[in-house]
């Protein structure tokens, strides 16, 4: 799955993922940003980092390729 930001695959994509998965697909991840933007909370390092490991550990629960 391709997707341009982090979370978009998990919430538009994984459920049919986990279908393939189940079929014997090969799973692949992919995201074009890298989740910098869209939080207050946290400085620009620190959120790239949280949504980097989030998204390695979202991969991991559906058996794909990060």
């Amino acid at each position: 799955a391709i997707a341009a930001h982090p979370d978009d695959i998990e919430f538009m994509m994984a459920g049919t993922m986990m279908l393939l998965k189940e079929r014997s697909y090969e799973l692949h991840y992919m995201t074009v940003a890298n989740g910098s933007c869209g939080t207050v909370e946290h400085d620009r390092e620190t959120i790239i980092q949280i949504r980097r490991q989030e998204s390695i550990n979202a991969a991991e629960f559906i058996g794909a390729v990060h």
